[in-house]
Order: structure tokens, then C-alpha cells, then sequence
């Protein structure tokens, strides 16, 4: 008997009308108020170029009238033994028959990853964990959202939910009022003994040098970065070029003033802050420093830097952004949130399926 529905592959990137689609699909299901932050037509091109050189398979679910139901992705991870992960999942919810072409889809995907070995799939997550990944989880002061962070559907989160896959790890963006009374600031106080401690020990801040930003900082970011994030959830190296284009994408959108360079008394990059500006927010995105100087307590001194900044430009709001919970940045966040009743969070998932 044939399938009721057709599973459209990309064979091969000159296939213009295929990627066209899937970079469009997004934009033609997701309805408010679940648009913000879907990633641009032209960014996901990008993307799919890169996951079709690194083993991700792209596919459009169609019924049998040629209609597209739903969109996805998956491969096998080259860094986690028996791993895969489902990606840039994106279905039309309006259609009588989406939740018939899901399970369709997600048992075909499974079949796949099981006659390969794979015993882990991991959603949501765009190729690996350098692009975006985690489900939006529901809540108090759940909007305004923001473009850096997911913003889907509650229902993408209960079809998977629905098929077996459980909740693996959380993560959340706590958000602070910038309150300030003289030269007193609630939840500061950890921070500014840190940047104190940063002067102490001879180590010195700067701002990133934008001139030079993609042919010197970012080699060195990213450096940094493998080095800092190798013991990660899901961490698998990027290329350099790949790693530029993360932060090409970034720069066109956000003021990156607040972020900082942590020099070592010898003057060597030790670490880096990136952080930004979003209109009225500060936004603390990643901390990575080299290991030789992690646990010497320098990492809220430079979140100082930039909460410094923010008072002195009248921001409203901080967050601590995307954070895994029980790294010790979420308990920077901790030991500040403690000081202040008027603080939220927004909550994210990622969800996991064991197979046989």
C-alpha cells in the first residue's frame, strides 16, 4: 500500500525550489504570537549548506495533493557515540492531517537513526548545539519574548512529548529590573568584588576591537570557546569560517558595546564576555574563559563591565540568556536574583527519546 504521505529529500544543493521552501516554511505556518525569532530565509540557506556537508538530512512532508505539512531535519551526531538529534522542526498546525504526518515522519526518522545504531535522539536542535536549539516552555511573564531566544509553539513540544521523547535538560533566561539607588545597585555586590578581584591579580578588560573583529578577535574567540565548551552538553567543534558566520549574523543585529576581552597579566587572551545590547535590555549571552584561568573568580567581574555600562545608559533590564541550569553562570544569576522580588524567568527544553 503506498504511503499517504511523500517525503521530499534534498538531494543536492543545487535544488533551488527544495531549499526555497524549507527556508520559507517557517514563516508560512507560525502564527502570533509565536513569530518572533524565526531565523531569516537567507540564515537558514546558510545553514543548510553546512548540514548538508555534515551529514544532515533535510526533508518536506507532503499529502498526497502535493501540499507541504511539515518540515525537518536530523543527523547523526560526529562527537556523541549513538546520537542523534531532530532539527529545524517546523508543521502546520492548521492542516486536519499534521499530527497523522508527524508520527509518520518521526517514526521514519527513528527507523533510520536505529539502523545506524543510534540509541539517543535529542529535539529540538538545528544541526548541533552552536545553533538553536530547546523548546520554549510556558509561564508567568511567558511575552514579551525576545529574537535571541525560542519562541515555539506549546504544541511542538507536546508532539514530541506525545511520541515518547522526555524531558532532558532545562535551561532559562532570568531577567532583572536595573534598580539603583546612589551608588547602591541590589544583586551587584558579587559582581563588583569580582571585578575588583580582576584589578587585584593584574588582569585588565577591554572592548572588542570591531576594526578587527572577524580577522583578529574571532580566532581567538574561537579558540577560547572549544577550549571552555569542550565538556559541554552535545559539544561538537565548528570550523572557523562557520564560527565567523555565527557572529556576522549577530553583529547585524545587536549593539555588542557591552562585551569585553579579559587579558592575563602577561597580556594574553584569557577569556571573553559577549554580550549586547537589545534596545532597553543587556543581554549576557556566554562567558568562556581558557582553563588554566577558570576558578579564580573572574567571570562576574566581567559581567560587572557590562552591567556598569547598562546602568550608565539608563538600561531597564539584564538577562542572564539561555542558561543550562546548574552551570555555575546560572548561579552567578542565582546569587543576584536573591536580592530582588521583581525579577522572572523565561523557561526552554530539550527534550530526549531512548531507542532500542
Amino acid at each position: 500500500m503506498m504511503n499517504k504521505f511523500q517525503i521530499v529529500t534534498l538531494t543536492q544543493l543545487n535544488d533551488l525550489e527544495f531549499i526555497q521552501e524549507f527556508s520559507r516554511f517557517s514563516f508560512d505556518v507560525r502564527k502570533d504570537p509565536h513569530c518572533t525569532g524565526l531565523i531569516t530565509e537567507e540564515h537558514t540557506r546558510k545553514l543548510i549548506e553546512w548540514g548538508f556537508y555534515n551529514g544532515s538530512q533535510f526533508w518536506l512532508i507532503k499529502n498526497h495533493h502535493g501540499k507541504t505539512i511539515l518540515r525537518i531535519s536530523f543527523r547523526i551526531s560526529k562527537s556523541q557515540a549513538n546520537t542523534g538529534t531532530i532539527g529545524f522542526f517546523e508543521i502546520d498546525l492548521r492542516d486536519p492531517e499534521y499530527l497523522e504526518a508527524f508520527t509518520f515522519t518521526i517514526q521514519e526518522i527513528e527507523n533510520i537513526f536505529g539502523s545506524k545504531e543510534v540509541k539517543n535522539i535529542f529535539a529540538p536542535i538545528d544541526l548541533n548545539t552552536w545553533f538553536n536549539y530547546r523548546f520554549s516552555l510556558g509561564g508567568k511573564k511567558y511575552f514579551p519574548r525576545y529574537t535571541w531566544e525560542p519562541t515555539t509553539p506549546p504544541e511542538y513540544l507536546n508532539l514530541f512529548r506525545n511520541l515518547g521523547y522526555k524531558d532532558s535538560t532545562y535551561f532559562n533566561s532570568v531577567f532583572f529590573r536595573n534598580i539603583k539607588w546612589g551608588f547602591f545597585a541590589p544583586g551587584t555586590g558579587h559582581l563588583k568584588s569580582s571585578f575588583k578581584r580582576i584589578k587585584e591579580l593584574n588582569f585588565s578588560l577591554r572592548p572588542f576591537n570591531m576594526k578587527e573583529f572577524f580577522d583578529q578577535e574571532l580566532p581567538l574567540f574561537h579558540k577560547i570557546s572549544h577550549e571552555a565548551f569542550s565538556d559541554a552538553l552535545l559539544f561538537e567543534p565548528i570550523d572557523l569560517e562557520t564560527f565567523r558566520a555565527l557572529y556576522a549574523a549577530a553583529k547585524t543585529s545587536y549593539d555588542f558595546s557591552p562585551s569585553c576581552v579579559l587579558l592575563s597579566p602577561e597580556g594574553e587572551t584569557a577569556g571573553f564576555l559577549f554580550a549586547f545590547f537589545d534596545q532597553e535590555v543587556l543581554v549576557i549571552k556566554s562567558i568562556a574563559l581558557l582553563k588554566k584561568y577558570q576558578g579564580l573568580k573572574l567571570s562576574s567581574g566581567m559581567i560587572y563591565s557590562a552591567v556598569k555600562m547598562a546602568f550608565d545608559q539608563n538600561k531597564k533590564i539584564t538577562v542572564s540568556a539561555l542558561v543550562r541550569t546548574g552551570l555555575t553562570s546560572e548561579k552567578i544569576a542565582g546569587q543576584s536574583q536573591k536580592w530582588s522580588p521583581f525579577n522572572w524567568t523565561h523557561d526552554y527544553v530539550l527534550v530526549k527519546k531512548e531507542i532500542p
